[in-house]
């Protein structure tokens, strides 16, 4: 399975219990703020990891010409 689809169902998962269970408005901000905030550095890993994957496969191909 795609590592990212199991940060997007991970972090649903949490919005959903929080939004089900916390009734302070402030929490569900936070609470929210930090979901979005995981989810922003989940994109952004798999982004600098693919990048990166990119780069060595380009320099394998530039070797072998």
């Amino acid at each position: 399975m795609n590592p990212l689809v199991t940060h997007f169902t991970f972090a649903s998962i949490i919005l959903a219990m929080l939004w089900m269970f916390v009734q302070d408005k402030d929490t569900l901000l936070t609470g929210s703020a930090l979901v979005l905030a995981y989810i922003v550095c989940a994109l952004a890993y798999r982004m600098i990891a693919a990048r990166e994957a990119f780069k060595n496969a380009s320099k394998q191909s530039h070797k072998k010409h």
